[in-house]
């Protein structure tokens, strides 16, 4: 019996299989072919001695497998499936078979990740595309699935979308995004209000202006989602800016690589000054990951602490960082709008840049409520809103 993992899996249509010593070789009509080890194969065969039907995790693990375990015999059952006939039986109610969906072989085979029928590849933006972006009805977001599915899509697309007509009340700053996952708290709270505050201990809770940047720079993790939900906006000013840092990086790369291979390799200090907690990172403002590629920017200027090292160096990296600062504020870049009550604004953290023009507190209210998640949540979000459409697609028999 298959797991129900299994019903987020398109199915493959399968030319040939291949049976060798170490495993199976899968030949797909589009020429793909998926490539198999049969002890990892067994180790996650769905039947319910080998994957718990309830935790969806494996029983077995490498110690479990004999030395030398392979594949006798495949072939493709009456239901599609692919049956694998093992060497050996790894306990009683092992029946020397397993049978594997051709979708899961396809996908953990060759992308290791859901096929969900959607261009999810990252779309660079400055601030005259950003404006030609479509709004998301925030009532159809909470009610259908399909416009929650398209959604979360194009926030993994763009990194930054603006959900309108959302109820009015303040639990909605916590209802959208726990429809996505997980809320992550801070040293700001679970949620925190965006008002001007007395005593405030960031420049977000007075009336200036806040230049683009990225919230709490100076975690090791910064923040992988925020979620700023408007409550109240009618003083004078008060606009919410948006920035692609990526584009912005990109376009340093390409006009300025000098600079943009400083700012990808020299790190500074980001410092806390609250009164309450010091937290510090020692990064660059431009982080890449393993393969080269950008993964995040780090930039919020009023968080810096003085440069260190010699007068030369200090100067060549204090030029880029401007250059930076002054692009991620630019019309080029910076998308300009005010939010209204019940609009959401959900974007990436560590790529895109947020901040707002000043406004002035006696000309009215302003009040939004924020709080943060990380990027994980966003993609497990789609691929359950994937399984759930898969679902209701399939036949009742399946």
């Amino acid at each position: 019996m298959l797991t129900p993992d299994f019903d987020i899996y398109a199915t493959r249509h399968i030319t040939g299989l291949e049976v060798s010593p170490l495993g199976l070789s899968v030949f797909y009509d589009d020429g793909a072919v998926s490539r198999h080890l049969a002890a990892d194969l067994r180790e996650h065969s769905p039947e319910g001695h080998t994957t718990h039907p309830m935790t969806r995790e494996t029983l077995l693990s490498p110690l479990d497998v004999p030395d030398n375990f392979h594949i006798t015999h495949a072939e493709l059952d009456e239901n599609g499936l692919v049956a694998l006939h093992w060497s050996e039986k790894l306990s009683a109610d092992d029946n020397g078979v397993s049978c594997f969906h051709p979708g899961w072989l396809y996908q953990t085979g060759l992308s290791g990740e859901t096929d969900f029928g959607v261009d999810l590849s990252r779309q660079l933006w400055r601030a005259d595309d950003f404006a030609a972006m479509p709004t998301v009805d925030g009532r159809k977001v909470l009610e259908d699935e399909e416009a929650f599915f398209a959604f979360l899509a194009q926030f993994i697309r763009t990194g930054a979308v603006i959900v309108r007509g959302l109820p009015q009340t303040p639990e909605m700053i916590e209802i959208l995004p726990q429809k996505i996952g997980v809320i992550r708290t801070s040293n700001f709270g679970h949620v925190f209000e965006v008002k001007i505050k007395p005593e405030a201990d960031s420049n977000a809770y007075t009336g200036e202006e806040l230049l683009a940047h990225t919230d709490l720079a100076t975690r090791e993790y910064m923040p992988g989602l925020q979620f700023l939900f408007c409550l109240q906006n009618d003083s004078d000013g008060g606009f919410s800016t948006l920035a692609d840092g990526f584009a912005i990086a990109e376009h340093i790369k390409q006009t300025n690589p000098d600079a943009y291979k400083l700012l990808a390799s020299r790190p500074i200090d980001f410092v806390n000054k609250a009164k309450t907690s010091d937290y510090r990172m020692h990064v660059p403002l431009f982080h890449c990951n393993a393969a080269g590629d950008l993964d995040e920017v780090r930039w919020t200027s009023w968080l810096r602490a003085p440069l260190r090292g010699e007068l030369e160096e200090m100067a060549q990296i204090y030029k880029a960082q401007k250059l930076a600062y002054q692009l991620g504020n630019s019309d080029e870049f910076k998308a300009k709008f005010k939010l209204q009550p019940g609009d959401m604004m959900c974007f990436d953290n560590r790529r895109v840049l947020h901040g707002r023009t000043s406004f002035d507190p006696s000309s009215g209210g302003r009040w939004l409520r924020g709080c943060y998640m990380e990027r994980e949540e966003l993609w497990s979000g789609l691929r359950m809103s994937a399984r759930r459409r898969r679902q209701a697609d399939l036949p009742a028999s399946f």
